[in-house]
């Protein structure tokens, strides 16, 4: 997937987000990591979709802990007030030191408040490619 030139103001509030996802979930800053999102927003993960803020803090309730190491993300595309990313992750449970890798696909949209997640996509990096779960 290869990445297209876009407005560098864009570039850098698109990084911005994505950062700061990873950085909010580390502090357990839910509220801050729900900021991130749009109100409508859906996140796939697990073979399940978490439907807008109140499924998101939802599925944080019942989410592990620890250190999220995103990747520079890929802008795909950027189509006036839409993006497409996409972003690998290594995740480093608190608890058990347990390791899982990850890619994320997004859909982002320009909101009054600047770049938003619309949908976001985790699969996992498995021993034959990607899955929605890592233990398939």
């Amino acid at each position: 997937m290869s990445a297209v030139p876009i407005d560098p103001a864009d570039d850098a509030e698109i990084r911005n987000l994505l950062a700061r996802y990873c950085l909010a979930l580390d502090l357990d800053d839910v509220d801050a990591w729900v900021a991130l999102f749009t109100p409508d927003a859906s996140y796939h993960v697990y073979g399940r979709a978490f439907e807008g803020h109140d499924g998101l803090r939802r599925m944080m309730a019942g989410a592990p802990g620890g250190l999220h190491l995103g990747g520079p993300p890929v802008v795909v595309r950027v189509d006036g007030d839409r993006a497409i990313t996409q972003q690998n992750l290594l995740f480093v449970e608190r608890g058990t030191g347990a390791m899982r890798s990850a890619v994320y696909d997004d859909e982002l949209v320009r909101t009054p408040d600047g770049w938003r997640i619309a949908s976001r996509r985790c699969r996992f990096i498995v021993a034959d490619g990607l899955a929605d779960r890592p233990d398939r």
